[in-house]
């Protein structure tokens, strides 16, 4: 009996320093090459959706505000694409989805996740939302991303939130060097010309990359685009094919991949 536990001991010994090696192991940075792909996981909680690399720990992520109404499971496709790629995506939930009126001052995931550099991203009312976001929070904007962001005021209705203003007076990055990408769809009948165009009064245009997918639809940068839901949208997605709505997602991933890959690595 002496004899077993003489061995056990000396095991124990040996395998101490590996025990505090491991105890004392650093989680390594987010690799943010061209040709690494991560794990994912995904936490679905009250206030958020998050997609984050598995193993690693994320020195750059994206803040995405929703379109009204679209839940923010119909932007999985982004969230999984991102994450993959070492970036740490947060979906801030709001009620009825309404980014522009639910619109809080603070940001949790910047108190969350301190070390973290965010690009801010949002689609339509939610671009509106992302463009306040940045322009509000410069020093902790490392770049944003619009998706036929709707950056407008319509008959004295306020769209960023909190006052009855115009977007383009009030709330924009002209004077900023912000890193911008602007995705607009080419066949989009939810927003005006007026209201597309709006959003370059809003940006730097010298710091600006602009890109129109067609055919594309406006919900169709979410998933939510199934036909019974279009028709409550002027129609949006007509004569759209569904592999033609699946490719401008993966059109606006690559885009988005592309951008951030650029603004990270200079």
């Amino acid at each position: 009996m002496r004899k077993i536990s003489a061995i056990l001991l000396v095991f124990t010994i040996l395998a101490l320093p590996a025990v505090f090696a491991g105890c004392g192991a650093r989680v390594p940075d987010a690799d943010y090459s061209d040709d690494v792909v991560y794990q994912t996981t995904v936490s679905d909680t009250e206030n958020a959706l998050t997609y984050s690399p598995q193993g690693v720990k994320p020195r750059y992520g994206m803040i995405f505000y929703i379109g009204t109404a679209i839940g923010p499971s119909n932007y999985d496709y982004l969230g999984k694409a991102l994450a993959e790629r070492g970036y740490l995506v947060v979906f801030p939930k709001f009620d009825l989805g309404l980014a522009f009126y639910m619109y809080n001052d603070d940001e949790a995931a910047f108190d969350a996740y301190r070390d973290v550099r965010f690009f801010i991203g949002g689609h339509s009312q939610g671009g509106g939302a992302a463009l306040r976001r940045a322009q509000e929070n410069p020093d902790r904007t490392q770049g944003l991303v619009l998706l036929a962001p709707l950056c407008y005021t319509i008959d004295g209705i306020p769209l960023t939130g909190g006052l009855d203003i115009d977007p383009s007076e009030f709330y924009n990055v002209r004077s900023s060097t912000i890193p911008t990408l602007v995705l607009q769809a080419g066949e989009d009948r939810v927003l005006s010309e007026e209201q597309r165009s709006a959003v370059f009064d809003c940006v730097n245009p010298d710091h600006c990359q602009t890109h129109v997918i067609s055919p594309g639809s406006h919900m169709s940068f979410s998933a939510l685009d199934n036909d019974d839901m279009l028709k409550m949208f002027n129609g949006d997605g007509d004569g759209i094919s569904a592999e033609q709505k699946i490719s401008q997602r993966e059109q606006t991933t690559q885009y988005i991949l592309d951008f951030l890959h650029r603004v990270v690595n200079g």
